[in-house]
């Protein structure tokens, strides 16, 4: 049996939930070691055997699975581990480590709803795992407590993509940021943009002039890229963006134009470290030629800015 991957797969689950599929939820609750998916990953598996998520590089996931489907038979909740130290010695993670995963069937619809219902409004919450008397439960305060019997696990609201301009670059960014499981925003003035965009984009509005642009709070779980290639957009549009607190902010333009965007900013009155915030020219430097490589590049350094501290300049 293969699982279909997804990162967030609570939303999945509270739908099955509620549309009556008997279905668990399997957490990766510990790492003894290297392991191909973070402490934290989760599966949701039904009974009749549909998954979503990955908890290893796919060695195991048929066997989580079968558990699954037996913890849903037995109506407990289990804590059971694979690779080194299991007591399924057929089971072996080739990178040699071991996993701890705790199987859920009892969570209440109403704390499971509580999670993806916060995150959907933009609020983290918090999943509890007692792993002394197999429980799990929901809150919406954040909680970071690690002990050898409790742990909680944030849930965060999903990462998302304010993508805004014109040109062949935004539908693509669009694309692969759907790919990544990004929920991409786009803005744009022209009416084919928004076009392509739009079977890839969680949303798309039509841009009328830079001063009308609103796009509503910007969390520390956005990333803001302006792909104009007229740049008078650029500067009141930026300025919402660095007001915020978007991890991320890009923008297309070569050095030339990324000085001149810098002096239009500071004439609006940004502070220079504020400025400073703008990666442009926007994206990692792999030699990208192409449309396509260009926003390969612009999700690159989105994910690397997410993931990896900002290297000194």
């Amino acid at each position: 049996m293969i699982a279909r991957y997804l990162n967030d797969v609570l939303p999945t689950l509270l739908a099955w939930r509620a549309a009556g599929h008997a279905a668990a939820l399997a957490t990766l609750v510990s790492v003894d070691g290297s392991a191909p998916r973070p402490r934290g990953s989760q599966m949701a598996i039904r009974a009749d055997g549909e998954a979503v998520g990955n908890l290893t590089g796919g060695c195991a996931e048929a066997a989580i699975i079968a558990e699954a489907q037996a913890r849903l038979a037995a109506g407990t909740n289990r804590l059971l581990r694979y690779g080194k130290g299991s007591p399924y010695i057929d089971i072996q993670l080739p990178c040699g480590s071991g996993i701890d995963v705790f199987f859920d069937c009892t969570l209440p619809l109403a704390d499971l709803a509580l999670i993806v219902d916060a995150n959907a409004a933009r609020i983290p919450a918090t999943l509890i795992f007692h792993l002394d008397t197999l429980l799990a439960r929901a809150q919406l305060a954040p909680d970071s407590s690690d002990t050898a019997h409790r742990w909680a696990r944030l849930c965060e609201p999903p990462l998302r993509i304010i993508a805004c301009g014109k040109g062949p670059l935004v539908p693509l960014i669009a694309q692969l940021g759907s790919v990544a499981e990004f929920a991409v925003a786009v803005f744009s003035s022209e009416a084919q943009t928004l076009e392509l965009a739009r079977p890839y984009a969680a949303s798309t509005r039509a841009l009328t002039t830079p001063a009308a642009f609103q796009c509503g709070e910007l969390d520390h779980w956005t990333a803001f890229v302006s792909l104009f290639h007229e740049h008078d957009w650029d500067p009141p549009i930026l300025a919402q963006a660095l007001a915020s607190k978007c991890f991320y902010i890009g923008a297309l333009g070569s050095q030339r134009t990324a000085a001149a965007r810098r002096e239009s900013l500071l004439a609006l009155g940004l502070e220079a470290a504020a400025i400073a915030r703008i990666r442009g020219p926007v994206g990692l430097n792999i030699g990208a030629r192409s449309p396509p490589e260009i926003a390969l590049a612009i999700l690159s350094e989105i994910i690397q800015t997410r993931r990896l501290p900002r290297p000194a300049p």
